[in-house]
């Protein structure tokens, strides 16, 4: 075979490659930011249930120490407990779906979309009308 057989053929065989690895490149790129944005929401949504732990402690210590009557104590707590649950069905449906739209980047827009998709979650579990 001839030199310029064997640039020709090294030129073709390089494009062909590039044809076909060009796609399956670019998938890895997608399924990578996909896994960095679920990634994120899993570690908000953790750092979110940290803070209703909190806050639920927090109540019961104020509760058993007598600084909040039963009045105040009884509905701010299953408040917070819905809020838990509520988190804790997003983490298990995190591989699902995804909660935080794919235009979100910032931290306070993640922070705001979590929250809000958890309110809506508590709005729609009182508006039922068969609560488990």
């Amino acid at each position: 075979m001839s030199v310029e057989g064997l640039i020709v053929s090294f030129i073709f065989l390089s494009a062909v490659v590039l044809l076909v690895a060009a796609p399956l490149l670019r998938g890895a790129s997608n399924s990578r930011s996909e896994d960095i944005r679920t990634h994120k929401q899993h570690e908000r949504l953790l750092v979110y249930y940290e803070r209703v732990l909190t806050n639920i402690r927090d109540l019961d210590e104020d509760h058993a120490l007598g600084k909040m009557l039963d009045n105040d104590y009884t509905p701010e707590r299953e408040e917070w407990v819905q809020r838990g649950i509520q988190v804790l069905k997003a983490l298990d449906n995190l591989q699902a779906h995804s909660i935080i739209p794919e235009t979100v980047i910032d931290d306070a827009a993640v922070d705001e979309a979590i929250d809000d998709a958890i309110e809506a979650a508590i709005q729609a579990y009182r508006k039922s009308p068969a609560k488990n």
